[in-house]
């Protein structure tokens, strides 16, 4: 009867209708792997993940994560318009992009150690305008409670993806990897929310106006001049791994770490990104009525707890079969994920109430916060390379300074979640 009243709960049934297609994702995403690993090498891999980690470290800039504001209004009118905004700001970025991708190919790709990626660069700009675009959309569905819409776009994402990376490998194309599929995974994403999202924009559209955009670009503009920061500083510092695994210990280490954190973050991302979601929808409406959000956060981390039992167990044990699982080439990836799973244990706990950081507008915290893990990290990989020449001694100290600065970060967040003030006048 208790879990049956569990399930019952607003916040726990927003959160399986995003985990359902999520999980679903993930299901099609992991049989394609078991094909993947024995069609592309391990340098493909290594590829495909510097590919991934410039998007990710190029996406905080291109909106200046004005897409977080749309959950924030009272008024639908004003969340339309910081979702035009959002995409005017993702566009002009994305053709800059191009243009200095152009310009400065070479030298770009020399200076982040992304030259293995000469024949991908020029597409960076459209993986970062596609996932730009799907991150509007998705902040959209959260303010109007379409979760089904975020979650059936993951899953057309996942099933367009995986069979088409599987598709390529078994073609005369092999030679294309990993990023094509990823590509259009993404754009079938897209176009799936747009059709979605349609009916719930477009009676809006008529009180979009530059006025009122850049109103609310003022009103809200914290969370540019510091939730960039935070966010690019924290996906830099989450990717820094491939980057600096690449340059110090070659392609080959950075596939099998590639791996190795698809197979440990994929499932644990099912839960923290939906619980993400669904806790920034409640948390917003609770605080803009006054609520107890300390309330919240405690009922929400019992949950977190209880559902990591059933995530990182089952993680452990599975780690020490995964070359069985994913082919000889592929042995170190149980021993990487086994130290990483500490961290993203602890990141499990903290990450899915940060976006208390949005709405009691405690950017410039997190910032100086960020900003010391970005550089405890880089020293953590640096000092295991440069006294040891050791990928294991540098991913047990990467792991180490994760797990710390979660906790620090989870302790924080609880203690401000008891504050009251105003975020943003």
């Amino acid at each position: 009867m208790q879990l049956f009243s569990f399930l019952k709960k607003e916040f726990v049934k927003n959160v399986l209708t995003l985990i359902t297609g999520s999980a679903l994702s993930q299901v099609v995403i992991y049989g394609s792997i078991l094909v993947l690993t024995r069609l592309f090498s391990t340098e493909i891999f290594g590829i495909y993940m510097l590919f991934s980690s410039a998007t990710l470290i190029l996406k905080p800039l291109a909106t200046l994560q004005y897409e977080f504001a749309i959950v924030l209004p009272k008024e639908d009118t004003d969340a339309i318009n910081l979702a035009g905004f959002s995409f005017i700001i993702l566009v002009s970025y994305c053709l800059l992009l191009l243009l200095l991708i152009f310009f400065f190919n070479e030298n770009i790709a020399a200076f982040f150690n992304i030259t293995e990626l000469a024949n991908f660069i020029y597409l960076l700009p459209l993986s970062v305008f596609l996932f730009g675009s799907v991150s509007i959309f998705d902040y959209w569905n959260n303010r109007t409670n379409m979760f089904k819409n975020i979650s059936k776009g993951v899953l057309a994402k996942s099933a367009v993806m995986s069979s088409s990376q599987v598709a390529t490998g078994f073609s005369s194309f092999n030679s294309f990897g990993l990023i094509p599929g990823m590509l259009f995974g993404q754009f079938l994403q897209l176009l799936f929310l747009i059709k979605a999202s349609a009916k719930s924009m477009v009676h809006l559209t008529k009180e979009v106006s530059y006025k009122r955009m850049f109103f609310l670009a003022k009103k809200y503009k914290d969370i540019p001049v510091f939730n960039t920061i935070i966010n690019l500083t924290n996906n830099l510092s989450n990717e820094l791994p491939v980057l600096l695994i690449t340059k110090y210990f070659g392609l080959a280490s950075s596939g099998i770490y590639g791996l190795a954190v698809k197979f440990t973050r994929a499932p644990v991302g099912i839960f923290q990104q939906s619980i993400n979601l669904v806790f920034f929808n409640k948390a917003s409406k609770i605080y803009n009525e006054e609520g107890n959000l300390n309330e919240l956060v405690i009922k929400t981390t019992k949950h977190l707890l209880f559902i990591s039992s059933f995530l990182f167990i089952p993680l452990f044990v599975i780690s020490f079969y995964l070359d069985i699982i994913f082919g000889e080439n592929w042995t170190d990836v149980g021993l990487y994920s086994r130290i990483l799973i500490p961290w993203l244990f602890f990141a499990f706990l903290s990450n899915p109430i940060t976006p208390l950081i949005l709405i009691l507008n405690k950017q410039k915290t997190m910032v100086v916060f960020d900003s010391f893990l970005l550089l405890f990290r880089f020293l953590a990989l640096f000092l295991g390379y440069y006294f040891y020449n050791n990928i294991v001694i540098s991913l047990v100290l990467f792991s180490g300074i994760g797990m710390l600065f979660n906790i620090l970060i989870f302790v924080y967040l609880l203690k401000t979640s008891k504050e009251k003030k105003i975020a943003y006048t």
